[in-house]
């Protein structure tokens, strides 16, 4: 009996290492490929909302100028 419980115990213990070195690999991956396509994809938009707010600070300007001065 308590040399099938031991066995049992080493066999779900290999079970659990196997996942656990499959769970380092697809966190490797997520690392390596995944990050850096989020990263580029997060610098195009930081380009978009700084285009953006330099076009409104710029009409701004422009409505000041008019409001201003006519």
């Amino acid at each position: 009996m308590p040399d099938d419980l031991s066995r049992q115990n080493e066999l779900d213990i290999l079970e659990l290492r196997g996942e656990i070195k499959l769970l380092c690999q697809k966190i490797d991956t997520i690392k390596g490929n995944d990050l850096y396509h989020i990263q580029k994809s997060i610098d195009g938009l930081q380009r978009i909302l700084w285009t953006v707010g330099v076009l409104v600070l710029s009409h701004l300007g422009v409505a000041i100028k008019t409001a201003l001065w006519g």
